[in-house]
């Protein structure tokens, strides 16, 4: 035990050079190898200093910051810059790929953490409300499921509240008192009361009061 505590602690201090078979002993050994398979790139990895990231973290950085800005992609500068500033890696332009697709990518646990992410660093409210109204016809669907409930409680918070009508009117239009008592459903409606004006959803709390008792009985309502 002690051999392996001096072995440690002479890989870790700044006083040792330590040469490539010296730095592969020990713990450290699986760590590097393990970043280097080149499998892919373990989002821990953004945290360790910079000599021990993957190779492909460290020219995504490089990339990210001498590439200049153009209006062709969806803010790419704002979000690189976002995510550097945070010790991320920048997020792949192709994940912000979601036009057409939102409905689909966001019944997947990936898919669904994609749109999210496009929308956060969508350049305008203009382009996240064309992205969220590829909910329409899905909201009552979207509210029970388990991935794309969080992408609809993102367009919430972040859209402008006069943009998540059409969420409120298709839950009235079909089963509001549900929603509310389901699992990942009575979040969307928490997250409607508190972003939206209060004239937008009178009636909706006023349907819910309705059941009073009941609602509040349940685990969720």
């Amino acid at each position: 035990m002690s051999l392996m505590v001096t072995s440690m602690a002479l890989e870790c201090s700044p006083e040792v050079p330590l040469g490539l078979e010296q730095a592969r002993s020990m713990p450290m050994r699986g760590l590097l190898d393990r970043l280097g398979s080149g499998s892919q790139v373990l989002p821990w990895s953004a945290y360790l200093p910079e000599r021990l990231q993957p190779p492909e973290l460290r020219a995504a950085r490089a990339k990210a910051a001498s590439k200049p800005c153009s209006s062709a992609s969806i803010s790419q500068c704002g979000e690189a810059a976002k995510a550097l500033s945070s010790g991320l890696p920048p997020p792949c332009m192709e994940d912000f790929q979601v036009s057409g697709r939102v409905w689909s990518l966001s019944q997947e646990a990936q898919g669904c953490r994609q749109v999210q992410q496009a929308l956060e660093y969508a350049p305008s409210d203009q382009i996240r409300e064309t992205l969220a109204l590829e909910f329409h016809g899905h909201i009552v669907q979207a509210c029970k499921c388990p991935h794309a409930n969080h992408v609809l409680q993102k367009v919430i918070l972040l859209l402008p509240a006069s943009s998540s009508q059409f969420i409120i009117d298709e839950l009235m239009a079909g089963q509001v008192a549900q929603v509310a008592q389901h699992k990942y459903g009575c979040r969307i409606i928490q997250r409607l009361v508190e972003q939206c004006h209060a004239n937008q959803v009178q009636e909706l709390v006023e349907s819910l009061l309705k059941d009073t008792t009941g609602l509040s009985r349940h685990p969720y309502g």
